[in-house]
């Protein structure tokens, strides 16, 4: 999805249009979640990922503030970078997903006027509501292999739903995974007929291993 939250209209082939404006109009937000605000539990506990949204309850040893979440994401994890409340005709709660690249820097699709596929300092992560950052199984063995995917699909354009010659912000993340010879973060979304960046808190990846390892949060010291 794009980086931008506010931009709300994505660019899509004409004959994608009608599929698209029906699931806009039936659907809520994924998991019907409007609004998002972390709270501290109990330290030393596990992190469910499939209901983090909705308890919105996060272990006080786990919850950060977003730029030190963002800078303790080991290299190859997921960041899943989510708003205050999901407005009118946006993705829910969590509009982008990124990944960490390497010290100081993501690598992502941060949307069309953007200029699809780079990698970018951390900190144009640093002042987002919120962020999660994931386990997906890239172990030091597998981040050669990602960083070569990485290079090859630098510069690739933006397309929401883009799976070949032009990537959105998961679909690029899933080949990413593939490079790397792992299941993806995410799957279609069966409602919007998409791939949704907060899928990736249940997608095949967490389903094969994955887990939550921090989230980051505005506000916190």
């Amino acid at each position: 999805m794009p980086d931008n939250a506010a931009m709300s209209f994505p660019v899509l082939p004409r004959s994608a249009w009608p599929a698209l404006l029906l699931s806009l109009c039936a659907c809520s937000p994924p998991q019907n979640i409007h609004a998002l605000n972390f709270r501290p539990g109990p330290a030393g506990g596990t992190i469910d990922p499939v209901r983090l949204l909705l308890d919105q309850t996060v272990p006080a040893d786990r919850l950060l503030s977003v730029p030190e979440a963002v800078r303790r994401a080991p290299d190859g994890s997921v960041i899943v970078v989510c708003n205050a409340s999901a407005k009118s005709l946006s993705w829910g709660v969590c509009s982008h997903i990124s990944r960490k690249f390497s010290a100081g820097t993501v690598t992502d699709s941060p949307g069309f006027f953007d200029g699809g596929v780079k990698n970018r300092p951390e900190s144009s992560l640093y002042r987002r509501h919120a962020v999660i950052v994931l386990d997906v199984g890239v172990t030091p063995e597998r981040l050669p292999r990602l960083r070569a995917g990485a290079e090859r699909l630098k510069g690739t354009p933006y397309l929401v739903g883009g799976t070949d010659d032009a990537l959105d912000c998961t679909t690029y993340q899933n080949a990413l995974q593939k490079a790397a010879g792992l299941p993806d973060v995410t799957s279609i979304n069966p409602a919007w007929h998409i791939w949704l960046p907060q899928d990736a808190l249940s997608g095949p990846a967490m389903h094969s291993g994955g887990q939550v390892l921090w989230v980051g949060m505005e506000g916190v010291n």
